[in-house]
């Protein structure tokens, strides 16, 4: 009890009057609501740049998502290009080496 009826002392040991210490305490307390509001602000701030970050980052996993859905058809069209190209030289080849051969049969 003798604790709470103790006189506030100030930084360089003069003793505060009622009137100085509710002056003071005030302070503390405007003080106090000034960095509560500027904690409220930096924290509306972050969860606005993290939503930001959070839609540009599903953005950027669905451009992900078509871009690899586009590179494995492309992929499956050259490679069936490429089949295609294959069968043709062969076709080719063989009819061109039957012709040849009938015609060596019809010369001799």
């Amino acid at each position: 009890m003798k604790d709470e009826w103790e006189s506030p002392y100030e930084d360089d040991g003069v003793t505060l009057g009622p009137e100085e210490a509710l002056i003071r305490e005030s302070e503390k307390t405007k003080g106090l609501k000034v960095e509560k509001l500027q904690l409220k602000d930096t924290i509306e701030k972050l969860q606005n740049e993290n939503n930001t970050l959070a839609n540009d980052n599903h953005s950027l996993e669905q451009k992900l998502r078509s871009l690899t859905k586009q590179s494995s058809s492309s992929i499956f069209l050259e490679t069936d290009q490429t089949h295609t190209l294959r069968r043709a030289y062969l076709l080719l080849i063989f009819n061109l080496t039957a012709l040849i051969i009938l015609i060596l049969f019809h010369l001799k």
